[in-house]
């Protein structure tokens, strides 16, 4: 009866959200300033292909089959665009960006002689992905769907899921890969922090994130070994207008874990020499699920208040930036830092003892076990422009500093052999040099030439009582070739060719192991290895237009490889966050992909959508599995040991989304996703496949008008994610997953503020019924601890710009 009660009560909350979102429908507007037109022959015909840059915000778009192009949300101020088409003049236009939205439409090219003037745009050029399927979106996005970290919040995206411990540590998933397998190039630079992990997160401002482009599919070909699976790619920051001086200021609240957030940004440019700071933070308490208790090696342990203790955290973010801004190119220099400060619940480390888990009264400090990561980057980004092609170099330095406390006696350590009050258990000083040259040529007859390569060094050494990778150094090198035409009838056509070169150099190390009476009876080994590997990558693919030229089919099929990880090879301890013994392989081999994409692309006037397939095949791939027979750790807190090996393997799977216009200003949005693995060897499933969702939205955006209200949207939404069960979605020691559903709802305003830019206010609702639910890429799912409860999010965020004086 209770429980009945208890659902009324939540049925009653959503309604009154429900009134409350159709009540504000009444007073609304909708459409933020944007910049739009049509790229058309002289005849009218649609140019598909067509570039079109907008400066000096430095943004580029290509026109879709039907000519069009769109730039949302530019920045209030003088813009110049400029249209370009191979074997047609270009065109020059100056635009004046206010609070509407400017169409140009129809914007004639006329023949001509001259070559295509080339375009500089530091993080777009023609590339391989062409052929695969292809995401963008703005940090808009990010703020419309606001999770604890930059890899929840676009987890929602088709063929996109997350790797998290609890709210605030999570890594991306592609197509059910990551880690090693797939890369995140932010601003150019090869993010490099310890992704091997299960439990590390990634390294990202989410506030900063203002373009971002995912690439689905192998992308080895530019990118190098991890690339197999997929690139995100985070784009540099607008480059403010001369002569003004642009910022914002965004807060946030979640009520689930008493989260405070925000971000401060400022720009600007005098006569081409632009600089830009931000700064970012988020402070959260320990947060809520729906259960009170959970499992640890079949003991049932107490969840005091439903609240997971020692799950606070902090995160601090900074950055700036200084460049510039000319004719002959762009020049950026980036100095950032990402310091993350993150408890680990008190049962998932070591033998949980209950007086750990008990409330201590203070929900918002951090206790041991915890993390901490500090990640330092310097980068270099130039950009050249040639007369019929550009130069693209960028340098990086990179430090990730990763360290992992915990007690000593939980994991039978005795006192005489560490120093007293040290807590240290784990560190990684990972230091990482890159380089790379990209070199692109354009030709009036359709073709373009890209070559480049990159070259990367690494040294990581460690420290603690408690031992899992030995010191280590690595090499990578590369350079590869790509070609491209794009034909009369607007196919586009694409090839390519990589050679690599990579070294591990690891150290040798043992680790004692004592019994309760500090004897020892045994010892951890990492063996001194020195592995070179030769690998080549290609790819052919193609773009082509059909039907009615709204509708472009894309197809690809690549070769890829990944070098295998130190901690693939010599590890041996106890990695806490993924709750095992993991053993390292030596003499491990190079994966090699084979791997087939396809997918289709329409866009109708009032229905959009995109179907996309791939098949790939892995051979050697490298997973990490049950030790069969068993062979059970010698560490008291562990049971059987995990190690790393080698099988050919099959992911398989398909993404489905589209919107529908089906009444003026309603929009119906689904998307749908699965995964299925396959290990050849075993017939099971490989472990942490994704589970297949289905998700729904319903968005209601009121017309445009005039008034103090800008623009507004309410939005329902749902989430189905099937169960990962049977031996075909779940491997032999895995536990199964059981089905679950989610709602959630939104609403969103646009206000006229001291600026054209509209002042933003975001209210998400998530995990409305709070559910109790399973996700099977939580490293808390081994031990049944659900997901977060109901959580309100609010943002609201404050941009201001002006001009400065001469």
């Amino acid at each position: 009866m209770l429980q009945k009660a208890c659902y009324f009560c939540e049925m009653t909350g959503l309604r009154r959200i429900l009134l409350f979102i159709l009540a504000v429908t009444a007073t609304a507007n909708s459409l933020s300033a944007q910049i739009s037109g049509r790229v058309v022959d002289e005849s009218g015909a649609a140019l598909p292909g067509a570039t079109v840059q907008l400066t000096p915000d430095t943004t580029i778009r290509v026109t879709g089959l039907d000519g069009v192009f769109i730039f949302p949300q530019p920045l209030p101020g003088k813009h110049y665009l400029q249209v370009s088409y191979v074997g047609y003049e270009s065109v020059k236009r100056t635009v004046q960006v206010e609070s509407s939205a400017i169409d140009f439409g129809p914007i004639v090219l006329q023949q001509g002689e001259a070559l295509l003037e080339t375009v500089v745009v530091t993080e777009e050029h023609a590339k391989q992905e062409g052929a695969l399927a292809t995401d963008h979106f703005t940090g808009q996005v990010i703020e419309e769907n606001l999770q604890g970290t930059f890899a929840q919040s676009i987890d929602k995206l088709p063929g996109m899921s997350a790797i998290n411990i609890g709210v605030g540590i999570a890594k991306p998933v592609i197509r059910g890969l990551s880690s090693n397998r797939i890369i995140v190039n932010n601003q150019g630079i090869k993010q490099e922090g310890h992704q091997w992990g299960a439990d590390h997160g990634l390294e990202i401002d989410q506030f900063g994130v203002e373009r971002v482009e995912i690439v689905k599919g192998p992308a080895s070909l530019q990118y190098g070994s991890d690339g197999l699976g997929g690139v995100i790619n985070i784009m540099p920051g607008r480059i403010p207008p001369e002569g003004t001086i642009v910022g914002s200021v965004l807060g946030v609240h979640k009520t689930n874990n008493a989260h405070w957030g925000g971000s401060a940004n400022l720009s600007l440019n005098i006569d081409g020499v632009f600089a830009a700071v931000r700064y970012s933070h988020q402070d959260f308490a320990d947060y809520r699920v729906p259960a009170e208790q959970f499992t640890y090696n079949s003991f049932t342990l107490p969840i005091f208040d439903q609240q997971l203790k020692n799950t606070a955290g902090q995160e601090r973010n900074y950055s700036a930036t200084v460049g510039l801004n000319r004719s002959w190119g762009v020049t950026r220099l980036t100095f950032s830092e990402y310091r993350l400060e993150a408890g680990l619940f008190s049962g998932a480390v070591g033998i949980p003892r209950s007086y750990a888990l008990q409330d201590d009264g203070n929900a918002r400090d951090i206790d041991i076990p915890k993390q901490e990561v500090r990640h330092t980057k310097l980068s270099l980004h130039q950009d050249f422009v040639l007369e019929n092609g550009h130069i693209n170099l960028n340098f990086g330095y990179q430090r990730n500093l990763r360290q992992e406390f915990s007690f000593p006696e939980f994991h039978s350590i005795p006192s005489s052999q560490i120093d007293p009050g040290n807590t240290l258990g784990l560190q990684f000083d990972l230091q990482t040099y890159s380089a790379n040259l990209h070199y692109e040529r354009e030709y009036d007859t359709g073709w373009r030439q890209v070559h480049g390569g990159n070259v990367q060094w690494q040294d990581n050494r460690r420290a603690g009582f408690e031992f899992l990778l030995p010191n280590f150094r690595t090499f990578r090198a590369g350079v590869f070739s790509l070609v491209e035409k794009r034909t009369d009838s607007g196919w586009l056509l694409n090839g390519g060719l990589r050679f690599d070169y990579a070294t591990n150099d690891t150290e040798f190390f043992r680790q004692w192991v004592w019994d309760s009476n500090e004897n020892i009876t045994d010892s951890l080994i990492a063996p001194e290895t020195t592995p070179e590997f030769f690998n080549w990558s290609a790819s052919v693919g193609g773009a082509l237009p059909l039907w009615d030229g709204r509708t472009q089919l894309k197809l690809n099929f690549g070769k890829s490889f990944r070098v295998p990880y130190p901690a693939e090879t010599v590890s041996n301890g106890i990695h806490h966050g993924t709750f095992r013994h993991e053993v390292g392989t030596p003499g491990l081999e190079s994966e090699h992909g084979y791997q087939l994409d396809a997918s289709m692309n329409w866009d109708k006037p009032r229905f959009s959508g995109s179907l996309a397939a791939y098949f790939n095949y892995f051979d050697n791939y490298i997973y990490l599995g049950p030790t069969f027979p068993a062979r059970f750790s010698p560490l008291p807190e562990s049971g059987q040991i995990f190690q790393y090996r080698q099988d050919d393997a099959i992911y398989t799977g398909f993404e489905a989304q589209y919107d529908w216009s089906f009444l003026p200003n309603w929009r119906l949005s689904q998307t749908a996703d699965f995964v299925q693995s396959y290990n050849i060897r075993t017939q099971l499933a490989l472990p942490f496949t994704p589970q297949p969702t289905v998700q729904t939205s319903l968005r209601y955006t009121l017309p445009e008008r005039n008034g103090w209200l800008q623009s507004f949207y309410a939005e329902l939404n749902h989430q189905y994610a099937l169960a990962a069960e049977g031996r075909y979605r779940i491997d032999r020691s895995e536990r199964a997953t059981p089905a679950y559903q989610l709602w959630g709802a939104a609403v969103g305003f646009n206000f006229h503020g001291p600026t054209n830019a509209p002042i933003r206010l975001n209210l998400q609702l998530q995990n409305a019924f709070d559910t109790f639910y399973l996700n099977h890429l939580s490293r808390y799912r081994l031990i049944n601890v659900p997901e977060q409860g109901r959580n309100l999010v609010v943002s609201l965020k404050v941009p201001f710009s002006g001009r400065l004086k001469n």
